[in-house]
Formats: structure tokens, sequence, C-alpha cells
């Protein structure tokens, strides 16, 4: 199959901000018409789009999470986990799964969408002198069963971490 030349895309919006934009991530898709995107950079803050295709594109944003340190990147897993790696050497890992009901934020109890904010694990290496560069997630498959998150950081480490069984993720050593 042949790609569709740029001159035939459509742009359905475009959003300025202030701040750098480092990364993108688009949530799990939950039904046709409703998705989700996530946003981070150098606000030290992550913004979560709903995003509502009908006859136009409407979009809202549902949720900020603030950070202590500029955002390098994020990655959001088929479970709902959104994973935010920070300048300061953090990985932050939220439980959004309550967006995957497939109901729009404005259709929702007040305490499923306070849960995001406050359902959080961090993971932190070498704190204050090291970046998290770079997140990869890779969802349970028949090879491998387990929910991992591979962090990456300036230090030149990175790590694979088992986010099966969040209740239980422990922190890094520092």
């Amino acid at each position: 199959s042949r790609l569709s030349s740029p001159d035939n895309w459509e742009l359905l919006f475009s959003i300025s901000l202030k701040a750098t934009i480092s990364s993108l991530c688009w949530g799990p898709s939950v039904k046709k018409g409703l998705q989700y995107l996530a946003f981070g950079g150098g606000n030290e803050t992550v913004a979560i789009l709903e995003i509502k295709a009908r006859e136009q594109t409407l979009w809202e944003t549902v949720l900020q999470i603030p950070c202590n340190a500029n955002i390098n990147d994020l990655v959001w897993n088929n479970k709902g986990l959104i994973c935010i790696g920070d300048d300061d050497g953090t990985v932050s890992v939220v439980d959004l799964s309550y967006l995957k009901s497939g109901k729009a934020v404005s259709e929702m109890n007040y305490n499923w969408q306070r849960q995001g904010v406050i359902s959080q694990t961090k993971l932190t290496r070498n704190l204050g002198r090291n970046a998290i560069t770079s997140l990869c997630c890779q969802s349970p498959s028949a090879a491998f069963d387990i929910n991992t998150l591979a962090v990456g950081g300036s230090d030149g480490i990175f790590e694979i971490i088992d986010l099966s069984e969040r209740g239980q993720l422990q922190a890094a050593p520092k």
C-alpha cells in the first residue's frame, strides 16, 4: 500500500503553548470517537487531553499531573498506567485506568477523576544527578507474560521493571 500524500492530510486542531513539548503519547484506545493524549515538557506538568471525534473534533484538558522537573518522556500502557520520566531522575507511574471505562470524563463521578492524582508511584535513580531520557512499555504477550517498563537515563544505565503487581512496585535504590 502507498502512503497518502501530505497534501491530502487534514489538520484536526492545533494547540499553542509557551513551554517546550518534549513528549506526546496516546492513551489506550477505549471506544471509537473517544481518545486520550498526554503531553509534557518544560512546564513540569503532564496534561491529559480528551479528544472526541464527531462531526468536528472536540478536545478538553481533563487532568494535569504536576511534576518536580521538566518532562523528557511519556509512555502509556494498555493497562492504563502512564509513566513519566523527568530531568531529576524520577519516573512517576500514575494509574489512569479509569479512563478506559469508555465514558467521557464529564460523565464520570468526581472520585474517579481524582484516582489518577492519588494513585502514583515514584521510582528514583541518582536523584538530581540523572535525567530519565527514555521510557518504553511492553504489555503482556504470549512470549512475555508481565507488564514491563524499560527506563533509560543520562547516566548511561537502563533498567527493566516489572509493573505487573503495581501494588508491590518498589522504588529503585538511590
